[in-house]
This record gives C-alpha cells, sequence and structure tokens, in this order.
C-alpha cells in the first residue's frame, strides 16, 4: 500500500512538472522583449501573436518609468524624440507610433508583415533624458498562414487531398527558404549599396587632394618663377652699374 502511494506521488509530480514545463513554453514562445534604460522601461512586440505573413498587426511600444518605491507608471509622449524602424534581414522602413487607446505609454503603429521569418524594431533617440542609441530588439518571428489555415480551399476528392496535403507540408519550408534567400539577398544588396557609396566619396577626396595638389603645385611654379625673375633683374641692374662705371 505505501509503495503504491509512494507510485501515485510520483506520477502525480512528473504530470505537474510537464504540465509546468508545457505552461512555460507556450508562455515563451510569443514573448514580448523588455530592455531597461536606466529608470525607462521598454517593451516591444507584436498586438496579435502568432504574427502571420500577409495579415495586418500592429507592433507595439510600452514605456514605463520607474518612480519611487519600485512602482512604474506609463509615460506620455514618449516617442516624440525617438525614431523607430522596423528591420527585415537588409531592409528597413520607418513607423508611425500613435498612442494606444488601451493604456498610458502603450504605443502601436500598423505594419503587413509580407515574409515569414525574423523581423527587428531598431530605435534611435532619447526618452526622457534617457539615450536610446542604435538598439535592435527582436520580434516574434513571423509565420505562414498554411498552419493555420483550415479546410483546404482545394479539391476535397480524397486523391487531391493527399497531395494538397503533401503540399502544405513542403510549402511553409519552400516558402522559408525562399523568405531566407531573399534576406540574404537584401542584405548583400545593402552591403553592395554601402561599398559604392564609400567608393564615391572616396574617389570625391582623392579628386580634393589632386585639386588642392594641383593648386599648391602653380603657386609654387608662380613662387619659382617670381624668385627667378627677380634674380634676372638683379643680375641686370648689377651689370648696368658696371657698365656706366657706377661702383
Amino acid at each position: 500500500m505505501k509503495i503504491k502511494f509512494q507510485l501515485l506521488t510520483l506520477i502525480a509530480l512528473v504530470v505537474l512538472s510537464a504540465l509546468t514545463l508545457l505552461q512555460l513554453s507556450t508562455s515563451l514562445a510569443y514573448a514580448h522583449i523588455t530592455k531597461q534604460f536606466g529608470n525607462i522601461k521598454l517593451e516591444v512586440g507584436w498586438k496579435d501573436e502568432p504574427p502571420l505573413a500577409g495579415e495586418l498587426n500592429n507592433v507595439i511600444v510600452d514605456v514605463n518609468k520607474t518612480v519611487t518605491g519600485g512602482n512604474s507608471s506609463g509615460v506620455i509622449n514618449a516617442l516624440a524624440d525617438v525614431n523607430i524602424v522596423v528591420k527585415y534581414g537588409g531592409v528597413t522602413k520607418p513607423l508611425d507610433f500613435t498612442p494606444s487607446q488601451q493604456a498610458e505609454g502603450l504605443y502601436e503603429a500598423k505594419l503587413i508583415p509580407t515574409r515569414i521569418g525574423s523581423y527587428s524594431l531598431v530605435l534611435n533617440g532619447t526618452i526622457q533624458g534617457q539615450n536610446i542609441v542604435n538598439t535592435e530588439t527582436p520580434l516574434d518571428d513571423v509565420e505562414g498562414k498554411q498552419k493555420f489555415s483550415f479546410p483546404d480551399t482545394a479539391d476535397s476528392s480524397s486523391a487531391t487531398s493527399a497531395t494538397n496535403s503533401n503540399n502544405n507540408n513542403i510549402g511553409p519550408r519552400v516558402e522559408g527558404i525562399l523568405s531566407q534567400l531573399a534576406t540574404d539577398i537584401d542584405s548583400t544588396r545593402g552591403t553592395i549599396d554601402s561599398i559604392s557609396k564609400n567608393n564615391v566619396e572616396t574617389q570625391k577626396l582623392l579628386q580634393n587632394v589632386k585639386t588642392s595638389a594641383d593648386r599648391s603645385y602653380m603657386i609654387g611654379m608662380i613662387g619659382i618663377g617670381a624668385g627667378v625673375a627677380g634674380i634676372v633683374i638683379a643680375a641686370v641692374a648689377l651689370s648696368g652699374k658696371k657698365v656706366l662705371g657706377f661702383p
């Protein structure tokens, strides 16, 4: 009887642990990211989770200030001096945040993520004297709609259903690969544009140096010419004195 009780207790502990881990993993799957800047706390994420490609969503930024006693309160007009862009690979887009009606210090910006994959927010500016310099914060990955679509929009025959089932399994993988490839291409394109810009600036700098060198050379040649002319004039003057018999 004692052994049976211990066995039931062990089983109950295992089940409880499993449920706890499941709840923890679920809560972490779609989690908002929090960052602290002095007494200013920022929390960013998607309003509707999971975020789906092609679906209108809202990027949210929650700004709170820690006050005496450890309490916090929402900061009004917090993003007035902050520039925020959303980043996907090497591509960025400015976002226009407006105050939310749900709570003070909560701000929202509408966005339709067109590709599955990883997005992030890049913040630059100040909030009540706290500097936020080039801070990049990841958002939850955007997923494809196939995972949640029901029923299948194709023909309901058994053969077609089997084919579509296989296609649904392959589709998200192919879409993920193509999305990642597009991200890499965008990133490479950004790098090439940066190199081209640096090359143009370098050429301008070399041209400026060449122009300065040419100007210095002309000034030097004029100076040398003036010096030679002075010497010639002095020699002629001395020769004239000797011819006229002047000491």
